[in-house]
């Protein structure tokens, strides 16, 4: 009799653990999945060719315009909307960190649009490899490929590590808005900006729609609304894009304006290094 309850006990046992290590997995290919689907969500099929590099401006002190789109741009990572053929590229090549690449490494371009609901952002750039982002966790965001996209609301610059007097998106290959909060943590901040990101050959094209929030937003909050945009409104902007070919951190930081603050990697700190970006009608 006792025999029989050991053999039943231990039978339990091992179905126990059996249907545990079951659930696991299953929860483990749910959050593959899950990832994997994110990441596929900011992966279009190829758009049509372009010639990203005629007609570029580079604006050295970092003042740029934005025009208004008189309807809503879709974001799907393709340059067809009719407003982005009416804007110019401008230039995001000046060397923030790292040694002067080839062409056929990097070269950046973006242009920039807004409606009322949102500051549009395209972002062109040829790179002969795309390290993701987040392939060595979430605390290494800013070591792989990532597109950096500065904002302070009203311009009026100052500290912005910790809190929302300015933002410094580090907008990801899988599609995630990553930024510090008032906690010290890195987290997504993905309702703030809407990606998808196509690609041709080495040409990779990042589109979003980026909704504007000002020095008030509370995290911990849901009832946060956009800054509704207006024309002649001038806000704090500057883009960069991280290269990394596959080493252990970044290679090259490359920005839209030609200082960015002390070794020109003040941005993410220091909101008055950055340049500025007129609405216009």
């Amino acid at each position: 009799m006792n025999y029989k309850i050991i053999t039943t006990t231990t039978t339990n046992f091992f179905l126990f653990w059996k249907l545990l290590s079951i659930s696991v997995f299953v929860a483990f290919i749910s959050c593959k999945t899950s990832i994997a689907r994110k990441s596929q969500s900011t992966m279009v099929h190829p758009c049509e060719p372009f010639d990203a590099f005629e007609q570029v401006q580079a604006m050295e002190d970092g003042k740029l315009t934005a025009y208004k789109s008189k309807v809503p741009i879709v974001i799907d990572g393709c340059i067809a909307d009719e407003v982005w053929s009416q804007s110019d590229w401008y230039d995001m090549n000046y060397i923030w960190m790292g040694d002067p690449v080839a062409l056929e490494d990097y070269q950046g371009r973006f242009k920039v649009a807004w409606d009322e609901d949102f500051l549009y952002l395209i972002v062109a750039v040829n790179d002969d490899f795309l390290n993701p982002t987040l392939k060595d966790g979430l605390e290494n965001y800013w070591k792989g490929d990532y597109v950096e996209v500065f904002i302070d609301e009203d311009g009026s610059g100052g500290d912005h590590k910790f809190n929302h007097q300015a933002f410094a998106y580090h907008v990801s290959t899988e599609g995630h808005a990553i930024d510090k909060n008032t906690q010290e943590e890195t987290v997504f901040f993905d309702d703030h900006i809407n990606v998808q990101r196509s690609q041709n050959g080495s040409m990779y094209v990042w589109e979003m729609a980026i909704k504007l929030y000002g020095k008030n937003f509370d995290e911990n909050s849901n009832a946060n609304i956009p800054v509704s945009i207006k024309a002649e409104k001038r806000i704090g902007f500057s883009v960069a894009y991280g290269d990394n070919d596959g080493r252990l951190t970044r290679e090259n930081f490359m920005g839209s304006k030609k200082t960015h603050g002390a070794n020109n990697d003040e941005g993410y700190i220091n909101a008055d290094v950055f340049g500025s970006l007129l609405f216009k009608e």
